[in-house]
């Protein structure tokens, strides 16, 4: 159950990253989903210890708190994915994924600086960092 829930998460992180490239903005409702199906596997079929789900959760707590301060800077959508991973992967699953997503978000910020394909007040889409630091870490718990 574990792979198929996993292959469900990033199906969802694929369709999400297009539309966040796209339209620079991420469904509300498929988000609340989201919530909604981690809290139930955990519930049913992942049990990690309240302490790590708490953790995880918290996490993407401190994420919405972040898109506040900065006046969606680093928007909402991407902070409810943060906590939806949180609860879904706990806290270490959830650094893992955060850690590859901001590496290659930097890398991609500084190739496009000196490429000059942008400049420094331009953005770029995180979901689909967070889709590939997703399947990174998805590969990692395998080798």
């Amino acid at each position: 159950m574990w792979a198929v829930s996993r292959s469900i998460y990033l199906t969802a992180l694929v369709v999400l990253s297009v539309l966040d490239m796209k339209h620079r903005k991420v469904p509300g409702k498929l988000l609340l989903a989201g919530i909604v199906y981690a809290l139930i596997y955990q519930f049913v079929y992942r049990p990690y210890s309240l302490w790590i789900l708490g953790a995880g959760a918290a996490v993407g707590i401190l994420f919405l708190l972040i898109s506040k301060v900065t006046e969606e800077g680093f928007g909402y959508g991407d902070s409810l994915a943060i906590l939806i991973l949180g609860i879904y992967l706990g806290f270490w699953g959830l650094i893992g994924v955060l850690s590859g997503a901001f590496l290659l978000l930097a890398a991609a910020s500084v190739l496009t600086l000196c490429m000059k394909r942008m400049n420094r007040k331009s953005t770029l889409p995180f979901f689909p960092f967070l889709t590939i630091g997703y399947l990174i870490n998805w590969i990692a718990s395998y080798l």
